[in-house]
């Protein structure tokens, strides 16, 4: 599944190809997973340009020049293509797209699971890299959930955006905090610690995959994660990676990380 890094990536290629393209018309091919409210339909989205693309969380938002926009979650096999118009028919699996006067923007996904909402409303919980998630937000949350697993916490939508299962283990292993540990057993300079590492691990990764595949707009770039990584069996600190499902997530972690409980 594309995470927020990759997700960020996404964002800012899509953007540069498509730039203030006229868009023609959007098409729907998969009506279950296009959802919208009875005051919107499909000919809201023509006759406009993109004027901006966004990303909340894990959703990418595109806004058009007649103040209509869209969601887009690609889910856990969601793809993005950027074809000739006459070549869509090609792709498989297609739920929805945008056609623009020369290109297409396709969202397909084997798996049926991709979603698309026009003019959606977000909840006011902050993105993983906002202004609003702030060090006390982060405390506060923590102070809450006193007896929740800390991973759990990170993956928790409702408490913070962006963050999925790959990338709670590189911030856990970051911050050297177990998966396993309780949230209000963690010490408040640990807990700050792991604060900072959620900004300093998502945004490394974002440059990481800038740099190794600088172009992309679909799939997943995990080749340089340091511990939740396949093809690795131990971290570059000289550690055993241990896997084991923690918060119903295939969790990799090394006893490096103090467990707090």
């Amino acid at each position: 599944m594309p995470e927020l890094p990759d997700l960020e990536v996404f964002r800012g290629n899509i953007f540069s190809q498509l730039s203030s393209k006229h868009l023609v018309k959007a098409q729907v091919y998969n009506s279950r997973k296009v959802i919208f409210s009875s005051e919107v339909s499909t000919s809201d989205f023509s006759d406009a340009d993109l004027l901006s693309i966004e990303r909340i969380g894990k959703e990418l938002l595109f806004c058009f020049s007649n103040q209509k926009a869209l969601s887009v979650h690609l889910m856990l096999n969601g793809e993005i293509t950027i074809s000739k118009r006459e070549d869509t028919e090609s792709i498989r699996f297609k739920i929805f797209a945008l056609h623009f006067e020369n290109e297409s923007l396709v969202f397909s996904d084997r798996g049926g699971l991709c979603t698309v909402k026009y003019t959606p409303t977000f909840d006011d919980v902050p993105d993983a890299l906002s202004a609003e998630m702030t060090l006390d937000y982060f405390k506060s949350k923590i102070q809450k959930k006193p007896r929740a697993n800390i991973k759990a916490v990170l993956i928790d939508q409702k408490i913070i955006k962006g963050i999925g299962n790959a990338y709670a283990d590189e911030i856990l292993w970051h911050a050297k905090i177990s998966p396993k540990s309780l949230a209000g057993k963690i010490p408040d300079e640990k807990i700050v610690a792991l604060y900072d590492s959620i900004s300093v691990v998502l945004k490394n990764a974002i440059q990481t995959i800038k740099e190794l595949t600088p172009n992309r707009i679909s799939g997943e770039e995990r080749s340089f994660l340091s511990v939740h990584n396949k093809e690795i069996e131990e971290t570059a600190t000289g550690h055993r990676i241990q896997i084991e499902q923690i918060a119903s997530k295939t969790t990799y972690f090394t006893d490096e990380q103090i467990e707090y409980r």
